[in-house]
């Protein structure tokens, strides 16, 4: 990769870049740092809790993504009609993101009633299985927390106004840190003649402490947003219904938000076998995966720059300027990239040290697990960064049916058949039981980094092919 001085300077350059990207990279660290944090203090409280805490998370996460998905492309709007200087669109594109968000969150609490069967269905051990309810019902009970939140933040993240984005994260970590820390272990104060009692509680008490932070920075952004500056210039006030953005917010959110639910439903089948192999399996999984999380998030923070960046030369007709964004963005999530692969490959044992893992069969196998998850690592931040820059454009119908087509042909369905043979009567009767469950873990994990450098493979394809460059959601 050859850098030359123009790449530093003007629009687009790398400092340029780095001022929307490093906010955007400091909040997506800061959710990384949140979810990381739970995992190790459920470890700490109980391995079992934090075995059914990735699960049942992941679960909830993959039932919002199609209306996250939907929500967080209004920032692609709010891009392209900041581009135009369209700026009275802008607080109408928030207001509908806003209702879709709402929409969601209702159908993320029915999504309860169904929650004991579908994690009956995943035939993890019963050990797990109450608090995997327990957490997934609570999480989703709130789940227009998040979603409104991401409804809210994409005002500031269309204009490039990204530093509020990495201010209120940073807020969240900090409340969701304590308040995770309080209401897992509990805590006995004495003021005076007084005394206050924190109750022990666990894994519900991680989602708690998740829905109680993600809600002060659900509040941050609404008064940001209601502000009357804001109100004044953009409208954020002032008839917040338009059919004609909710409908194309709808038209082109919608494969955003499919891809990513059915990319989460895909990963969640690997969770879903990895831990039918074993409960040990899915705790150095969930470690591995923990890790990953923390890692992968800042990557998030490039890819939300690039599709933010190409959005605002989609709509000011700089495609010059987004393509040296992407460029940019590029060079700097392989730098990061790099570091993260050296810390996964040469210092696992650092990483497993953190969940205070006692069984040293568990520590073995999230040690050989980090490895593969820095291969999946490097070939996600292209499948990242591609992605989402042909994204900002209004390319969701490519992203998602490529999406789809390689997260079942080339992932879940050859999971499913590695884990039928490998797992089998026959199987165990030819390779022996630990060999053969060593077999059905690897092919797993072999298959997962096949699959992701596919996927970026295919989005480097579409992004070079240009299309994009003659694309619009505005009118």
């Amino acid at each position: 990769m050859i850098l030359k001085l123009d790449n530093f300077r003007g629009r687009g350059g790398i400092a340029d870049v780095s001022k929307v990207a490093f906010p955007l990279v400091v909040a997506s660290i800061g959710h990384g740092v949140n979810l990381f944090t739970d995992r190790v203090m459920l470890a700490n409280y109980s391995a079992s809790a934090m075995a059914a805490a990735f699960p049942a998370g992941l679960t909830s996460f993959t039932m919002s993504c199609i209306f996250l998905g939907v929500v967080g492309y209004a920032g692609v709007f709010v891009a392209q009609y900041t581009g135009a200087g369209q700026d009275r669109n802008v607080g109408k594109t928030v207001w509908q993101a806003i209702f879709l968000a709402l929409i969601g969150g209702s159908i993320m609490a029915l999504t309860t009633l169904f929650a004991d069967a579908m994690f009956r269905w995943y035939g993890h051990a019963a050990s797990l299985l109450e608090m995997e309810i327990t957490y997934y019902k609570l999480l989703s009970w709130a789940g227009f927390v998040p979603l409104v939140t991401a409804a809210l933040s994409t005002f500031w993240s269309g204009r490039a106004k990204t530093g509020m984005i990495m201010i209120v994260n940073l807020i969240i970590t900090l409340c969701n840190i304590p308040l995770n820390a309080l209401l897992i272990f509990g805590k006995k104060f004495s003021i005076g003649s007084c005394t206050l009692e924190i109750p022990e509680l666990g894994i519900t008490g991680a989602a708690l402490g998740t829905i109680g932070a993600g809600a002060i920075g659900m509040l941050i952004f609404a008064v940001g947003f209601v502000l009357p500056a804001m109100r004044k210039k953009y409208g954020s006030c002032d008839n917040p219904f338009s059919l004609d953005i909710f409908c194309r917010l709808i038209r082109f959110g919608i494969p955003n938000g499919v891809q990513l639910v059915l990319d989460l439903a895909t990963f969640n089948i690997f969770v879903v076998l990895l831990g039918k192999i074993s409960e040990e399996v899915l705790t150095a999984s969930t470690v591995a995966m923990s890790a990953y999380s923390l890692a992968f998030n800042p990557m998030i923070g490039f890819g939300q720059a690039a599709s933010i960046l190409v959005g605002q030369g989609i709509g000011a007709r700089d495609i010059a300027f987004a393509k040296k964004s992407v460029r940019n963005c590029r060079f700097l999530v392989i730098c990061y990239s790099a570091v993260m692969l050296v810390i996964f490959i040469f210092f696992p044992g650092v990483i497993c040290r953190m969940f205070d893992l006692q069984d040293e069969s568990i520590r073995d196998l999230a040690e050989v697990m980090l490895i593969f998850t820095s291969g999946y690592l490097l070939f996600d931040a292209f499948n990242i960064l591609y992605g989402n820059a042909v994204k900002g454009a209004g390319d969701t119908k490519f992203v998602m049916w490529a999406g789809i087509a390689l997260g079942w042909l080339a992932f879940a369905f050859p999971c499913i058949a590695a884990y039928m043979i490998f797992s089998g009567e026959w199987a165990i009767n030819f390779f022996g039981e630990e060999s053969s469950r060593n077999i059905c873990v690897w092919s797993l994990w072999w298959i997962c980094d096949i699959y992701i450098a596919m996927l970026g493979g295919v989005f480097y394809w579409r992004y070079r092919r240009g299309k994009w460059t003659k694309m619009s959601v505005i009118n």
